[in-house]
């Protein structure tokens, strides 16, 4: 084991996880028959969350800041399910519309000012 490690830099990388795979393989065969299935289950779980979401949390390390909220669509479904609930509970319908009426005006504002 100590021998590999000095030539480890200088392997490809499918032969290092090749070679990975196979002690990984020996130590979990080397253990008791009761404790087999779950060193599987962690050697899968360490691998899938070493390549799988490190490169997510990377990936959106490396997006841009998400744009700023405009109410504008926000508004359009909060007046429309205002109106539809005004038919059952009219005041509450009512509140809803008035509510995305002052989303909507305040999204056109916010987007006749970027424009």
């Amino acid at each position: 084991m100590a021998s590999d490690t000095p030539n480890s830099g200088h392997q490809a990388p499918d032969q290092e996880i090749e070679r990975l795979a196979q002690e990984i393989g020996r130590l979990i065969q080397s253990a008791e028959p009761e404790r087999r299935e779950d060193l599987k289950e962690l050697a899968y779980t360490l691998i899938r969350e070493e390549i799988f979401e490190r490169g997510e949390r990377e990936q959106k390390g490396e997006r841009s800041s998400p744009t700023p909220f405009n109410p504008l669509g926000s508004g359009v479904l909060i007046l429309v399910l205002g109106a539809g609930l005004s038919f059952i509970f009219g005041p509450v319908g009512l509140a809803l519309m008035l509510g995305g009426l002052i989303f909507i005006v305040w999204g056109a504002l916010i987007s006749w000012i970027k424009g």
